[in-house]
């Protein structure tokens, strides 16, 4: 495999391949510095595909030969031949694209990565293709968060029970968050346990029915009840106690309050990170506050 220095002298870098007044190579390095924003220019004559260093780094690109549609069928989550046909109109016709993709790679995780590309003409003929590689996975996370807090808040205001509560609770972490081993405990003031009230089909189907969990016990569940600080585990077989979690294999854990908590898994280790842990834990505070209106509002009436 030959150095980047070596593949650039073989198909340019973009500021070879462009007019100074496009895009000056010193001032792409610089944005590429300061804004962790990869870049990417394609050659239509030669086929070939160069990729700064950045952009080989976010999509953990390790052929610098790799094309744009090598890149697409190896770790892009959207279809192959919808990214093929797409790449082709701009190599074709010199159609700008943008796309927003799931990205997954090995030792990388789940992300999301938002492709950009602009063509460049001479007389009216295609003369290259350039474009940028951004991960934009913290702002799809933050716009999820906004989502909830906006839909989820509308929902619970109709909310009369702590059991519509939890339903609308396990609803949007699965179908808003993507959190969809879910399952809602509401604690039990006769006895001091944690009982599942919903837990998605997905969580039943890969974990089995959902237990209980004494408050005085040492579950991740308990102890978030008991501290009201959540906890996020990592991997499962170092969770310290007795119960089984089926295919789960990671967890997260936040209060709902003084009233319950929220759980979600995945199948697989390291699955979740802080983010997802502040994107559930704004959740469980909605539910919090819808309950306490309820029972404020049942009060109100008894009087």
């Amino acid at each position: 495999m030959g150095s980047e220095s070596d593949h650039q002298q073989k198909t340019g870098t973009p500021s070879e391949n462009l007019p100074e007044e496009v895009q000056p190579r010193e001032f792409l390095m610089s944005v590429q510095q300061l804004t962790g924003i990869g870049i990417w220019s394609h050659d239509p004559t030669t086929g070939k595909t160069w990729w700064s260093e950045r952009a080989k780094e976010l999509c953990s690109i390790e052929d610098t030969q790799s094309t744009f549609v090598d890149v697409a069928r190896q770790h892009m989550q959207t279809d192959d031949s919808a990214i093929t046909n797409i790449f082709a109109t701009a190599v074709e016709d010199g159609e700008p694209f943008d796309i927003d993709t799931e990205f997954i790679s090995d030792g990388s995780g789940r992300r999301v990565i938002r492709f950009r590309c602009r063509p460049h003409t001479i007389d009216d003929e295609l003369d290259i293709l350039y474009g940028t590689v951004r991960n934009i996975t913290d702002e799809i996370r933050q716009e999820q968060r906004i989502k909830v807090l906006r839909q989820t808040t509308q929902r619970l205001k109709r909310a009369d029970s702590q059991q519509v509560v939890a339903e609308i609770l396990a609803d949007a972490s699965k179908n808003i968050l993507g959190l969809v081993n879910t399952t809602i405990r509401l604690i039990d003031q006769s006895d001091n346990t944690l009982r599942p009230i919903v837990a998605t089909e997905e969580c039943v189907e890969r974990a089995g029915e959902r237990p209980s969990y004494p408050i005085s016990e040492a579950t991740p569940a308990a102890r978030t009840y008991r501290t009201g600080e959540p906890e996020l585990h990592r991997d499962h077989e170092l969770t310290d106690d007795e119960y089984d979690r089926g295919e789960l294999k990671s967890g997260l854990y936040v209060p709902i309050g003084d009233y319950g908590v929220l759980s979600t898994g995945d199948v697989v280790v390291d699955a979740f990170d802080e983010q997802d842990l502040e994107a559930a834990s704004l959740l469980g505070q909605l539910g919090a506050e819808a309950i306490t209106r309820i029972g404020l509002a049942k009060r109100s009436r008894a009087i």
